[in-house]
């Protein structure tokens, strides 16, 4: 009989342990995972801006989206890409940048916040420490500098020689 309920709690232990998060829909994925990702304000993005600190700005939005407007120092890796190109040595040197250290600030956005909150937590299961989301994403960004951001017009008429890479598949 003790042998029955050492497995009979075994089992039960193994299948709690086991257990990984479903959802019902994106949002509520996204709700999860603001938990565990830590916000800055568009101010405070700013503020490091004005104050010439060390940061890598991620913009995971798709690459037209990208282009129709992006906050200024920022590198476009979409979400699709991201785990295959944040530490990609080559990625990083054709974009004319350091490859970020696991420890050092990251800042990711996208339109709302969703996508790169998701990528927030991607990133801290790859390793990096310091991962931050802009809270609104470019949306709150752009109303709060509407006269702070670039755009880059070659790249949305088709202009553009080389195709990037798209990461492993």
């Amino acid at each position: 009989m003790k042998n029955l309920t050492f497995i009979f709690i075994s089992l039960i232990t193994f299948a709690a342990c086991s257990k990984t998060d479903q959802f019902k829909t994106p949002d509520d994925m996204v709700e999860h995972a603001l938990k565990s990702v830590q916000l800055i304000k568009s101010e405070e993005l700013h503020e490091l801006m004005e104050n010439y600190e060390v940061y890598t700005l991620v913009d995971v939005r798709q690459e037209l989206e990208h282009y129709r407007g992006y906050i200024p120092g920022s590198v476009n890796i979409p979400r699709g890409s991201l785990e295959f190109n944040i530490g990609d040595r080559g990625f990083w040197d054709e974009a004319g940048l350091y490859e970020p250290e696991k420890d050092e600030l990251i800042i990711l956005y996208c339109h709302k916040g969703q996508r790169s909150t998701l990528s927030a937590v991607s990133l801290k299961q790859l390793g990096y420490k310091n991962v931050r989301v802009i809270d609104g994403g470019y949306k709150k960004w752009e109303l709060t500098y509407p006269d702070i951001y670039e755009k880059d017009l070659d790249k949305l008429s088709g202009q553009d020689p080389k195709p990037k890479k798209s990461g492993a598949c």
